[in-house]
C-alpha cells in the first residue's frame, strides 16, 4: 500500500455518516426501535435527535401496521440480507412523504442490527405523475379496472363517475344527471364523514402524498356498503392549489364484514360473548398502566360460581353453559359503565374496578352478589335455578403492581370466601414483596 494515502479513522466515518444527504437509521430488528440516526434522519422527520431515538419504526412508517407485520418484514430482511421498501414516512407534524428505503442486516459483536437508508422520492413521484397522459389513464381505468373511477374538477366541484361506479352503487348509467361533490359527500356515512374529509383535505394541502380511506357509502337502496377509496391530485395551478383529482373506489363490503367478524371472534369468548382471556389480558394491562401512571387505585375481583359442579350434575352440561351465560348477561347490568368484566375460564370471571378504593369495591361486590343470588335462570325444562357466587378482591398497589400478582391475590381471596361458606366476598392479604 502506498504510504502517502491518508489514514481513515473512526471520526472520519462518524462525520461521513452525519453528512450523507439520505436519512440513515440503525434499528433493533426485534423491537423495531431506532437506536441511532444521522442528522438527515431526524431533520427529514421534523424532529430532534432525542425525539427520534427509541421511537418504533411502526410510529414513523405509514405503510407498516402492527408488530406482527414488522415481524414478517424483519424475518424477510434477515433471510435476504437486504430489502428494498417503497412507502411513506410520517413527519412529526403528521404530514407524510414518499420514500425508498434500502435496509441491510448485519451483526456486530454478536448483536444483530438493521441499517436503513431512506431516500425522499417526492420529486421522482411527481415526475412519474407528469409523465402519464390524463386521457390514457382514464381510458385504461374505464376499460380495465374493476373499481369505480371518479374524476373531480375542483373549479366547479363537478364529478365524472365511471359506469363501474354506478353499477357498484346500484344506479342506472344515466340515473344521476350531473353528479357533483355533493353527490358523493351526501352518501358518506355520518360517522365516517369527518375522518374521511380530513384525510382528503390533508392530501389537497400536500400534507400526504396520496388520499386513501376506508369508509361506508349509501347506495341507491339506502344500504351502506364498505369501500376502499384512493386518489391523487393530478393537476395544480402555479400557486400549487389543486385543480383536478382522480381516484378509484372499490366495494370491500364482504371482506370488511368478514374482517370484523374474525376480529370480533378473536376478542370474544364463544359461549358468553364477553371479552376472552387473551383480550382481557391486553385490557387489564391498559387499565393497570393508567392506574400506575396516574396514581389511582384499581381493584381486581375474581368471581366464581358456587356449586357449579352440582348444577352440571343435576341439570346437565348444556344448562351448565346456560348458568355461565346467565352470569355473563346479568353482571354487566349490575356494575358501572367504567367497570370491565371478562371471562377468565370455566365458571370464573374477572372484574376490574378502575379508580376505585378498596372499601368501595368491597361494598359494590357485596351488593353485586346479593342481586345476582336473587335473579334465577331457566333451565331447558323451565326450572328456575338460583345461583350464588364467591368473590375475592385484590388492589393495586396494596396487593401488587403486576397482572400476575393481582390475579394470584384475588384468586386466593376468592378461595378464602368459598372456605367461609360461599356466597361471600373476601379481601386479599397484603402482598409481601
Amino acid at each position: 500500500m502506498p504510504s502517502d494515502l491518508p489514514v481513515i479513522d473512526m471520526p472520519f466515518f462518524h462525520s461521513l455518516f452525519d453528512h450523507v444527504s439520505d436519512a440513515i437509521y440503525i434499528i433493533d430488528p426485534f423491537t423495531s426501535h431506532i437506536i441511532e440516526a444521522n442528522t438527515q434522519g431526524w431533520n427529514s422527520l421534523g424532529m430532534t435527535r432525542s425525539e427520534l431515538l427509541n421511537q418504533s419504526v411502526l410510529s414513523l412508517n405509514k405503510d407498516v401496521i402492527g408488530i406482527s407485520q414488522w415481524a414478517e418484514i424483519s424475518e424477510a430482511i434477515k433471510e435476504a440480507g437486504n430489502f428494498i421498501f417503497v412507502g411513506r414516512h410520517k413527519r412529526k407534524d403528521g404530514s407524510d412523504y414518499p420514500v425508498e428505503v434500502r435496509t441491510n442486516y448485519f451483526i456486530h459483536n454478536d448483536v444483530p442490527y438493521f441499517v436503513s437508508i431512506a431516500r425522499d422520492i417526492t420529486l421522482r413521484a411527481q415526475h412519474e405523475d407528469d409523465f402519464h397522459n390524463d386521457d390514457t389513464i382514464r381510458a385504461f381505468a374505464l376499460n380495465e379496472a374493476s373499481d369505480g373511477l371518479w374524476d373531480w374538477d375542483l373549479s366547479d366541484d363537478s364529478l365524472f363517475l365511471s359506469p363501474q361506479w354506478y353499477r357498484m352503487m346500484g344506479y342506472g348509467p344515466h340515473e344521476i344527471g350531473n353528479p357533483t361533490l355533493e353527490t358523493w359527500s351526501s352518501a358518506v356515512h355520518p360517522d365516517d364523514f369527518s375522518r374521511v374529509t380530513e384525510m382528503l383535505q390533508e392530501h389537497l394541502l400536500s400534507k400526504s402524498s396520496r388520499y386513501e380511506a376506508k369508509y361506508r357509502l349509501k347506495n341507491r337502496n339506502g344500504d351502506f356498503i364498505w369501500v376502499h377509496d384512493r386518489g391523487l391530485v393530478v393537476k395544480r395551478d402555479n400557486d400549487h392549489q389543486p385543480l383536478r383529482m382522480i381516484g378509484l373506489v372499490l366495494d370491500i363490503t364482504q371482506s370488511q364484514l368478514l374482517t370484523e367478524k374474525l376480529f370480533h371472534r378473536s376478542q370474544r369468548d364463544d359461549l358468553t360473548d364477553l371479552y376472552n382471556r387473551k383480550t382481557g389480558y391486553e385490557l387489564f394491562g391498559q387499565y393497570l398502566n393508567v392506574s400506575l401512571q396516574q396514581g389511582q387505585p384499581m381493584q381486581v375481583i375474581m368471581l366464581d360460581i358456587d356449586n357449579f359442579k352440582s348444577i352440571n350434575d343435576k341439570y346437565g352440561h348444556q344448562n351448565g353453559d346456560k348458568a355461565i351465560q346467565h352470569v355473563a348477561n346479568t353482571v354487566p347490568k349490575l356494575i358501572r359503565k367504567t367497570d370491565l368484566l371478562f371471562r377468565w375460564g370455566g365458571e370464573e370471571f374477572l372484574l376490574l374496578f378502575p379508580d376505585t378504593a378498596q372499601n368501595t369495591a368491597f361494598e359494590l361486590t357485596k351488593r353485586l352478589l346479593i342481586k345476582l343470588s336473587k335473579i334465577p335462570f331457566l333451565t331447558d325444562d323451565k326450572n328456575e335455578v338460583f345461583m350464588t357466587a364467591s368473590a375475592g378482591i385484590s388492589g393495586c398497589p396494596n396487593h401488587g403492581c403486576s397482572i400476575s400478582e393481582l390475579v394470584k391475590s384475588a384468586d386466593a381471596a376468592m378461595f378464602q370466601a368459598k372456605a367461609q361458606g360461599k356466597d361471600n366476598v373476601c379481601i386479599a392479604e397484603i402482598f409481601q414483596r
